[in-house]
């Protein structure tokens, strides 16, 4: 029986640990676009995306690209276009991650084989996790007042909301859940949180000391923003373009928190080896 060849191209801290992973368990693993010092000793370390061209499976960075031109690349300096990367992977099984409407064009033109990983509830559910705890990390960091019978409000009901509103729950806060569904204010209602309509958004918007994005739409404008609590601090888990009006935030003096990618940032413990 062959063994089976994976390359991983770009991605945090996470991506290292998949190729250690990988090696243990005996694949022909390779690299290309991360430079650590954590890396195996037998991972091979590719020069070109050329080198990878072959690799029957390729793994992508998370997200897969920010800017919609090169591709995630935090942990090394090489610079590789979604252009050329697509030139190279012909013959391979793409695993790759947060792929917008555009992406999804470009791979289908080319008739590319590809799965967006985090279109898998396991995964997505799994990486939510970290997601969740990061945030609450970052919120006790950027306040002096605890997070216990602090009023927190989340924006979003999806599966990092979800977690991210239990996990505040459980140590004391006081949650409140944005969603637009009828179906999720009642599950938030259910679960001892309080619904908030986006409709009726702006009524509760003075209550907050921290508020937690998990939307990647823009929506909160000037006239959203102007409600905050004075010292409230707003963390942004949401991909890019976020859910906040920024230069807005930075003109008014709005405790703005970016956080993206968290689980590739935090400590967490190796549940995707389970």
């Amino acid at each position: 029986m062959s063994i089976i060849s994976i390359a991983i191209v770009g991605g945090d801290l996470r991506f290292v640990r998949l190729a250690k992973i990988l090696c243990d368990k005996g694949f022909d693993t390779w690299v290309y676009g991360i430079t650590h010092p954590d890396l195996p000793k037998n991972v091979h370390l590719a020069t070109s995306l050329e080198d990878i061209s072959k690799c029957q499976y390729i793994v992508g960075p998370i997200p897969f690209t920010r800017d919609g031109k090169n591709l995630f690349t935090p942990l090394s300096n090489t610079s590789i276009s979604v252009e050329m990367f697509m030139e190279n992977v012909k013959d391979s099984f793409l695993c790759l991650s947060v792929l917008k409407k555009d992406m999804i064009k470009l791979l289908e033109e080319r008739n590319l084989r590809y799965k967006d990983l985090l279109s898998m509830d396991e995964v997505a559910v799994l990486n939510a996790i970290p997601t969740a705890e990061g945030a609450i990390q970052y919120a006790m960091e950027n306040s002096e007042i605890t997070l216990n019978d602090s009023k927190c409000l989340v924006l979003g009901f999806g599966r990092c909301g979800k977690i991210l509103a239990q996990k505040l729950h459980g140590i004391g806060a006081r949650v409140y859940v944005e969603a637009r569904k009828t179906l999720d204010l009642a599950f938030i209602a259910s679960y001892d949180y309080v619904p908030v309509p986006l409709d009726e958004l702006k009524k509760h918007l003075w209550k907050f000391d921290f508020i937690f994005n998990t939307i990647p739409v823009p929506f909160l404008d000037p006239s959203y923003i102007d409600l905050f609590k004075k010292e409230a601090v707003y963390i942004e888990l949401a991909s890019t373009p976020g859910g906040i009006d920024i230069p807005y935030c930075e003109q008014t003096g709005v405790h703005y928190v970016p956080a993206p990618s968290l689980p590739g940032i935090i400590k967490v413990h190796n549940f995707y080896n389970h």
